[in-house]
């Protein structure tokens, strides 16, 4: 059976007891908002007794309102929610897991709550985010994506997490497709939205309760998510504002993938940016902490006299931390990639005289060095692993794709070009094409590197 099929995932009624123990709560089923409190150096978390909790209350509130019959035709019967269901977890969710696998099976398929719409929307944000552009027109600007925004317009009033982790889908899609200055706009009203629920703010906004360490961890990864976005849709752009603030060294980071996966979430698996854990981090935990060092490097070349320690030290991390990720027996590829877009992102404004006569020739070697090193390991990492060229498009993240870009520009801006950079920049171009059917933002990167020959062929 193919690993993240529904039937792994039994339809059923929910109880308290599904996702929260006796030893989690001070009173079985009684619990206010899940805090964490510092108890022996060790974060755990601490419950407020409250009135007896029912079952229903793991859920939002319920969303009132009705839900137009041609949105209902747009997400199809139950078979067709499966379908794109599984297709979302079987790959999207697996470089972007914030939504609770667990609870979406055993809740959002139930043919109960297709009258909430919130659930529809978030129905329909999967089908959008899983659906290819058409072939044809090959504009992502569908009757799908008008519609989804549309009703997200129409729902985003009930202030439901659902409605969230939608409007992230719907901002992935227009990243991934290159619809701008949309996805900008729309990671900032995620963050917006974000704050409106409570997620990640001060601790003493009230907000709604959560009664299941699932859900705890259901919102700290769409915060993540949010953070992840937010600093890649940036990275071309230092100095520009971020819509969410800057991760704080005692933030949670993602608990395990897996066990979070089928409903599990231990409070001795829990670690922070400050102390992580020492073992198997999670693939999507690796992603948050190269975020957070992508978002400082972006605020380093904000600066206009930028600190050399400050430089160095983020030379440092991010190397180290792309060693680690190298050197383990399955590497993510995707979150290697937004490693390696950070360190692109550090070295790049070096290469510009302008910027070295400011400061000092030291920064362009090293910048120049490092950068041959990152083209260097090309062949090996991104074409003969088979991590952009052969890999299913359907899979592929938009992080190795801008990277893969910001490669071929580096090699179009030599003087002097080697037959092996010649080779590598012909190889990502046949990526490109292939995975342009997947995400329309490889033609337009495809687009961008013609023109740049054009102007170098005029120069």
């Amino acid at each position: 059976m193919r690993q993240g099929t529904p039937q792994m995932l039994p339809l059923r009624q929910v109880s308290t007891e599904d996702h929260v123990t006796a030893a989690e709560l001070t009173t079985k089923g009684n619990a206010d908002v899940i805090k964490f409190a510092n108890i022996g150096g060790q974060s755990r978390p601490v419950t407020q007794p409250q009135p007896q909790a029912r079952s229903e209350d793991v859920e939002t509130t319920p969303v009132t309102g009705t839900v137009p019959q041609y949105i209902l035709q747009l997400i199809g019967d139950l078979d067709e929610i499966r379908l794109t269901a599984a297709r979302f977890f079987e790959h999207i969710h697996q470089w972007m897991p914030f939504i609770s696998k667990k609870r979406f099976y055993d809740f959002y398929l139930q043919p109960s709550f297709h009258s909430r719409p919130d659930v529809v929307l978030l129905l329909l944000a999967l089908k959008l985010i899983t659906t290819f552009p058409p072939a044809g027109s090959r504009s992502p600007r569908t009757a799908l994506y008008n519609s989804t925004k549309q009703f997200y317009l129409k729902v985003e009033g009930s202030f439901s997490i659902l409605v969230l982790q939608a409007g992230i889908l719907v901002a992935l899609y227009e990243l991934g497709h290159g619809i701008y200055p949309a996805a900008f706009l729309s990671i900032g009203t995620c963050a917006r939205y974000a704050h409106a629920l409570g997620i990640n703010v001060s601790r003493t906004v009230v907000t709604r309760r959560v009664l299941t360490l699932v859900e705890v961890e259901e919102r700290r990864r769409v915060w993540w998510a949010i953070v992840i976005l937010d600093r890649f849709v940036s990275i071309g752009c230092p100095g520009r504002p971020f819509a969410t603030a800057d991760p704080k060294l005692d933030d949670f980071l993602p608990a395990d993938d897996a066990a979070w996966d089928q409903g599990i979430v231990k409070p001795d698996n829990f670690s922070t940016l400050s102390s992580p854990m020492t073992g198997h981090m999670s693939k999507f935990a690796l992603l948050c902490q190269a975020a957070r060092l992508l978002g400082q490097v972006l605020n380093h070349l904000s600066t206009d006299f930028t600190s050399e320690d400050d430089w160095v030290q983020l030379d440092r991390t991010l190397q180290s931390m792309l060693v680690a990720a190298l050197n383990i027996d399955c590497p993510d590829y995707d979150q290697i990639t937004f490693v390696y877009s950070a360190l692109v992102a550090l070295y790049t404004p070096w290469l510009s005289s302008d910027r070295v006569q400011e400061i000092d020739t030291d920064r362009s070697r090293r910048a120049k060095v490092i950068l041959q090193q990152i083209t260097d390991r090309i062949s090996a990492n991104l074409i003969e692993r088979q991590c952009f060229l052969g890999r299913d498009p359907e899979g592929m993240s938009p992080w190795g794709l801008y990277f893969a870009y910001r490669i071929c520009g580096a090699h179009m801006r030599t003087r002097h070009k080697s037959p092996h950079g010649l080779e590598v920049v012909r190889s990502l171009r046949e990526g490109f094409m292939a995975i342009d059917v997947r995400w329309n933002v490889s033609g337009v990167y495809l687009q961008l590197m013609e023109a740049q020959e054009a102007i170098n062929l005029a120069a």
